[in-house]
């Protein structure tokens, strides 16, 4: 991905996608590898080089390799395992309020 500057698109996430099947395997190496990626693309959007695809390269990269949560809503709210009946009871009427029809 990071040798040849003429490099196609579709060559650069296959790259990406091989070195993600691979981070079991060598994951020091792999970890080496995702800095360096994110580097070099970071420095390619510098130089306004195929901005599209690298934004999209970026995006794939840290989707793969980041232990990120999708969104700001994973981690909020209460498992409904640990409310009481009542407080189940409760989440239903109001659930039900929100969403049926009158």
């Amino acid at each position: 991905m990071f040798n040849n500057h003429e490099e196609t698109e579709l060559n650069c996430y296959v790259r990406i996608i091989n070195a993600y099947l691979n981070k079991e395997q060598e994951p020091e190496k792999t970890e080496i590898w995702k800095n360096r990626a994110l580097i070099y693309l970071m420095r390619m959007l510098d130089k306004k080089r195929s901005d599209l695809q690298v934004r999209n390269a970026l995006i794939l990269l840290i989707t793969l390799f980041e232990d990120i949560p999708p969104d700001l809503f994973n981690n909020r709210g209460t498992n409904i395992k640990k409310l009481s009946k009542k407080e189940k009871e409760n989440m239903l009427l109001n659930l039900k309020q929100e969403f049926l029809p009158n």
